[in-house]
């Protein structure tokens, strides 16, 4: 949010992305593009921002549904019910309207693989294009997390695809969507590197890519196995329905030889394989291959009753609305900036520094339109001498740390406490 709100203050949506006015190489620019649309259309707010993120989820839940048809045109020729296992998924309701890059990524990879599927069976250059620019805008959403998703069922497809035809049509027309893609991921990339130094660019085009598979960016490192232990999260609820899992053994039985379960293996199992060997890993990272998991499940959840289905999602919603109220009501204040968010914003005036670790949580919230200081602890006496007059948000465990400076405002965050602080002497 403060990497668009900064966007919003230069308008620039070709300069070099930014937080606390420094340069930002972490992600591209498409989500802070939608934000910076919707503020335009309806004014900044919190919740402008979040349409985007909340159209992207409809979005995934549709195109999971035509995707499904496409690939099971008899077992899966009803949407609705594709939709409604998506819907209900624990992903679906967790991530679908939290600002976050992964579900407008799946949008784009949805979209990628409908392309490939429908290219596998009749070649028709439109069809190479809608891949194109599909991939292309997923490269814009998160980077070559975008064509990693869809590599393998391109690679494997003479593997699944029933009526394939010339494999050399068919790979030099995904090279071909590939340029595509390329071509408008530089529409972007050429003036931003134009309008920046050769630091950022190794960390936007080497660093943020390699880095994070090889695990020389530090952020987020965690074990190969890592994702096997969330894969019982993916399937919830319909993980405790019996149903699931008689439809689990009867299509292990009669649609092994189908050319949809053929691509779904495909695509899942080797992109999912290659998500584990990543050294940086997050839950949410596997968004993307969210829909693959809801087609297997809405296969094995045939014999259940659409109503049934329903009723579900009711109660799935209901406990996450309820569940969000209880934490609303019990532990969410721990994490409100808002009052301090609030004091920074009607001081914009002061120098101010955070202690430590600064990661822009102010720049939105406070509207800030300078940067604020990132000072180690023991560093925040000597930035006041230098700033008499500033203020300091600190996030702390110990009292003693803040014991010898003046208090403004305090409260607990995240386990430990943050407040604002200024010299003792101050005024």
């Amino acid at each position: 949010m403060s990497v668009a709100w900064e966007m919003y203050l230069r308008s620039g949506w070709f300069d070099p992305l930014t937080l606390n006015f420094e340069p930002y190489h972490h992600k591209p620019p498409l989500l802070f593009w939608l934000i910076n649309l919707c503020w335009a259309t309806f004014g900044i707010s919190r919740w402008a921002a979040t349409i985007p993120v909340v159209l992207s989820a409809l979005a995934s839940v549709y195109l999971t549904g035509v995707l499904g048809r496409l690939l099971f045109p008899q077992a899966l020729a009803d949407s609705n019910r594709t939709n409604l296992v998506m819907v209900a998924g624990v992903p679906f309701l967790v991530y679908g309207t939290i600002v976050m890059f992964d579900i407008t990524l799946t949008v784009f990879v949805l979209l990628s693989l409908i392309g490939v599927v429908l290219y596998s069976r009749q070649r028709d250059w439109r069809t190479i294009v809608l891949i194109g620019v599909s991939l292309g805008l997923g490269g814009l959403a998160k980077g070559p997390f975008a064509p990693f998703c869809i590599f393998f069922p391109i690679l494997l497809a003479p593997l699944w695809a029933k009526n394939l035809g010339n494999v050399v049509t068919w790979y030099a027309g995904n090279a071909l969507a590939g340029l595509i893609s390329l071509a408008l991921v530089l529409v972007w990339l050429i003036p931003v590197l134009s309008r920046s130094d050769a630091d950022f660019a190794y960390w936007l085009l080497w660093k943020q890519t390699a880095g994070r598979v090889t695990g020389s960016v530090d952020d987020h490192l965690a074990p190969f196995y890592f994702y096997f232990l969330l894969l019982p999260a993916i399937f919830v609820p319909w993980i405790f329905v019996p149903g699931l899992w008689k439809g689990a053994a009867k299509l292990r039985s009669h649609l092994p030889d189908a050319e949809g379960m053929r691509f779904l293996l495909c695509w899942l199992v080797p992109t999912f394989l290659g998500f584990c060997l990543f050294s940086n890993k997050q839950p949410h990272y596997l968004m993307p291959l969210i829909p693959g998991a809801v087609l297997l499940m809405a296969l094995c959840l045939r014999g259940v009753a659409t109503h049934l289905l329903a009723r579900t999602v009711a109660v799935m919603v209901g406990l996450f609305v309820v569940g969000q109220g209880i934490a609303y009501a019990t532990f969410l204040h721990r994490y409100d900036l808002a009052p301090i968010a609030a004091f920074v914003q009607a001081n914009q005036d002061r120098d101010w520094a955070f202690v430590n670790n600064y990661h822009g949580e102010f720049g939105f919230l406070a509207r800030l339109q300078k940067p604020v200081d990132d000072v180690l602890p023991d560093d925040l006496d000597a930035w006041f001498s230098a700033h008499p007059n500033g203020y300091a948000a600190v996030i702390y465990r110990d009292p003693k740390r803040v014991a010898g400076y003046r208090q403004i405002l305090d409260g607990p965050y995240r386990g430990r406490r943050m407040g604002v602080y200024s010299r003792s002497d101050a005024r």
